[in-house]
């Protein structure tokens, strides 16, 4: 969002969480709270003995699931989420959306510990821009894009 495109300040106005018109949305943030992790907090290194155990074969697929789930939270957080704020109806929504909008960039960013404790900083790349990685995420992608869009439609009705 360019900053002209900002509503002026005296248009806000403070989430109040102690009136919430959609249980919905306080029973997500909670879940959504209590369930929040960051991939420092987690000692990946304890996996090198499982990783070392797994053939290449393992490994390699291991590291491209990895590289398409990054690529699918990077386009979630990205462009994902922001289609869905568009149709908000309570400010409670958009905080729970910006929630997940970060989870995603939280997730994707867990990925890029989890490449460079396991490989080689060589691995980490192919793994993240494999051509059959893309090939997959790009059906993957375009299922995204058609849910996405299907979700917002059926949310702008509810309106």
């Amino acid at each position: 969002m360019k900053l002209e495109e900002f509503k002026p300040v005296n248009q806000y106005k403070a989430i109040n969480w102690n009136e919430v018109s959609d249980m919905i949305d306080k029973a997500t943030w909670e879940k959504l709270t209590e369930q929040f992790w960051l991939d420092t907090r987690i000692p990946v290194a304890n996996d090198m003995d499982d990783w070392r155990e797994l053939d290449d074969d393992h490994q390699w697929t291991v590291g491209h699931v990895f590289g398409g789930l990054t690529l699918l939270d990077t386009v979630q957080s990205e462009a994902g989420l922001t289609a869905l704020k568009e149709d908000v109806k309570t400010p409670h929504e958009t905080a729970v959306l910006n929630n997940i909008q970060f989870m995603e960039s939280v997730h994707a960013k867990s990925y890029s510990t989890i490449f460079s404790t396991l490989n080689t900083p060589d691995q980490s790349k192919k793994s993240l821009n494999g051509p059959i990685q893309k090939n997959i995420c790009k059906i993957k992608l375009s299922k995204l894009q058609i849910c996405t869009l299907i979700q917002v439609k059926i949310h702008s009705k509810r309106k």
